[in-house]
């Protein structure tokens, strides 16, 4: 009989824990968010010009393809792509997917079909005198990449306008076993001269696409609706982001609309996120269906820069654990500074623990960057983001109010003042001002484990503030600090033994100054999974 019992008992704990019923004060990374190594791969620099639009695809063989948009060596725009046969650790130079010497061509994105080929849906834009014309065509490669052609009957749409207005972003996607592609439509016979937009898909019939059919109504709504990207979610619906206009005091913002058979998309617009500041905008989103089931979305925004505007935005993702009913865990996985960008940004899953970010950024170069997040914690790694702050800000990093400029400063390069081991041009200090005053940087780390961490940074003081201290608090057990030692050379102070039992931690610095001439330096932060 005791033994009936305990069997029963470890059934059913196995079922709970399979059904994410999880006992209190248990958090597993799939629940709480995801662990993001501080290390990044470019995948692709150009030797000259620019590069935009990164878009993913895992093949069935493995392989990754990787298309962007790029004007390298000058002249019109086209869609490369490149290739990695190694999870994305290195990759082949690029070959030309989409071109037209009159044209520019852009905006690519990926899908393989059952068949083994790969489509790669583009827009077109050719200007002749004061008329534009645009298209939306596909290309198709039957060698896995290799050699790309036009496919038969291929166009999805084309308008003509006097302005630069027409058809944009095409992105397939499939329903069930029929290719669908969504779009953008600003053209006069939308939206006339209204600068709204509406969003329309079509399907493939086996020889051609089918008419439009509208599934965002942005004129109506007063919206310039842009930028669709969809994907079947964990329960059988479908799930379609995009930016819009529509919210007052707000450039952008990014919504979302649900249907329950990726055809009849009339269900409500429902917000994603707005920016944290009014006059910010959220814009450019993506969204993919994780390994585990969860659905992982980003988008691009300005709201933590001193500047406006695309040229000075950087990528966010976000996680709905619910089929999109609630969002959290926002992260910025490639940290730009305050005068460059990393946009126009796409995910990947690449299997039940692991996604894959990509960004076009300007910094600290034109390139091509990833970065991998992982649901399950990996061992001995940095997951602390922005760590050495060489991004030459805070980005990455959450401050008090007014905090940064004014009392959180950097230094490097031209300022003289050695920093710390390790390498690295840029490091942060707190510092007093004219008065009395206080000062914090500190980032909340999700998606960990439970188990034991250890955080580290490199530190240096002046002493004589009414405080100065690194801590590690909200991980599960009571806050741990300690101070920031008195002295001018770097020491690299550490918080050993940290028992992570809620699947996330928050560290940071803090100091309050009791003379303008006091400070506290901070340099290469380490947040490291130990066992």
């Amino acid at each position: 009989m005791g033994k009936s019992v305990q069997s029963v008992t470890r059934i059913l704990l196995l079922v709970a824990l399979i059904a994410g019923m999880l006992p209190a004060g248990f958090a597993a990374a799939s629940t709480t968010g995801m662990a993001w190594p501080t290390d990044s791969i470019t995948a692709y620099a150009p030797s000259s010009g620019g590069v935009w639009y990164p878009r993913l695809l895992k093949l069935n063989n493995g392989d990754w393809l990787l298309s962007f948009d790029s004007n390298e060596g000058g002249g019109r725009v086209k869609v490369k792509v490149i290739r990695s046969t190694d999870g994305g650790q290195t990759w082949s130079s690029p070959v030309d997917a989409a071109s037209n010497p009159s044209g520019d061509c852009a905006n690519g994105q990926m899908i393989q079909l059952a068949n083994g080929h790969i489509w790669l849906a583009y827009r077109d834009v050719v200007k002749s005198g004061g008329t534009y014309y645009t298209y939306l065509k596909v290309r198709v490669s039957t060698d896995g990449g290799s050699t790309w052609s036009d496919l038969a009957n291929g166009q999805i749409a084309a308008e003509t306008a006097n302005s630069f207005q027409g058809v944009w972003e095409p992105h397939l996607g499939m329903i069930g076993n029929t290719i669908t592609v969504m779009y953008a439509n600003d053209s006069p016979n939308v939206a006339g001269s209204s600068g709204k937009q509406n969003l329309y898909m079509k399907t493939w019939n086996g020889s051609g696409w089918s008419s439009a059919s509208l599934v965002s109504d942005g004129v109506s709504a007063g919206s310039r609706d842009g930028m669709p990207v969809w994907t079947r979610m964990s329960d059988g619906r479908y799930i379609l982001v995009f930016e819009a206009s529509d919210q007052s005091g707000y450039p952008f913002v990014i919504r979302y609309k649900i249907s329950n058979d990726g055809y009849n998309w009339s269900g409500p617009r429902q917000t994603l996120y707005i920016p944290t500041r009014p006059g910010k905008k959220a814009g450019a989103p993506f969204v993919v269906q994780l390994g585990d089931g969860r659905l992982m979305a980003s988008f691009q925004t300005d709201e933590d820069s001193p500047n406006t505007g695309d040229a000075y935005s950087s990528m966010r993702t976000m996680i709905s654990a619910d089929n999109g009913a609630t969002w959290g865990y926002k992260f910025n996985p490639y940290p730009v500074s305050d005068t460059t960008s990393a946009n126009w940004n796409a995910l990947m899953a690449i299997d039940s623990t692991q996604v894959v970010a990509a960004t076009s950024a300007d910094f600290p170069s034109s390139r091509i960057v990833l970065r991998f997040g992982n649901a399950v914690t990996p061992f001995h790694v940095n997951l602390a983001n922005n760590w050495g702050f060489e991004t030459a800000s805070v980005n990455g990093w959450t401050t008090y109010g007014d905090d940064y400029p004014n009392r959180i400063l950097i230094h490097g390069l031209n300022d003289g003042i050695a920093r710390a081991p390790g390498g690295g041009d840029y490091f942060v200090g707190l510092s007093g001002t004219s008065g009395p005053a206080t000062a914090y940087v500190g980032q909340t780390i999700t998606g960990l484990d439970n188990g034991v961490y250890m955080m580290r940074a490199y530190l240096r003081s002046s002493g004589g503030q009414n405080a100065a201290y690194m801590e590690v608090k909200d991980y599960g057990g009571s806050a741990q600090t300690v101070n920031f030692p008195v002295t001018t050379t770097w020491t690299q102070i550490s918080i050993t033994g940290i028992n992570v039992t809620n699947g996330q931690a928050t560290i940071g610095f803090y100091a309050s100054m009791s003379h303008p001439s006091q400070w506290a330096d901070i340099d290469n932060v380490e947040w490291i999974r130990t066992n």
